[in-house]
């Protein structure tokens, strides 16, 4: 499941993962996400990955193709979950993203936002 949370005066944007991720739950979230992105320009990201137990290929293809498409809007992004996705998150995101990104530790909750907003 994906679920955007509120943008706040810093324009960082909360998204929050859990689950096994689909192309459906991609599809559930992008017009959202592309018309914030139409009106603000540039967002930041705050991520939490909360218990994910992976990716549907449909929802990586279609999340490759969705920040290709807006890559140069992606503002510093912080990813906070448990190590095992460490790797992962920062190998996809490397060369899709324009945009600093860093990953968190559960326990560096607020070093996350602290870091995003500032």
């Amino acid at each position: 499941m994906l679920k955007l949370g509120d943008l706040n005066e810093n324009r960082v944007l909360t998204i929050t993962a859990s689950g096994h991720l689909s192309k459906e739950d991609l599809d559930g979230i992008t017009p959202q996400l592309a018309e914030l992105l139409d009106r603000h320009g540039r967002l930041r990201f705050y991520v939490e990955l909360q218990g994910v137990t992976g990716f549907g290929l449909g929802a990586l293809w279609e999340d490759l193709k969705f920040d290709l498409q807006h890559r140069h809007q992606y503002g510093r992004t912080a990813l906070v979950g448990d190590r095992t996705w460490q790797k992962a998150a920062s190998r996809l995101a490397g060369p899709f993203f324009g945009a600093e990104v860093r990953f968190f530790e559960p326990d560096q909750r607020e070093a996350a936002w602290a870091w995003v907003n500032d």
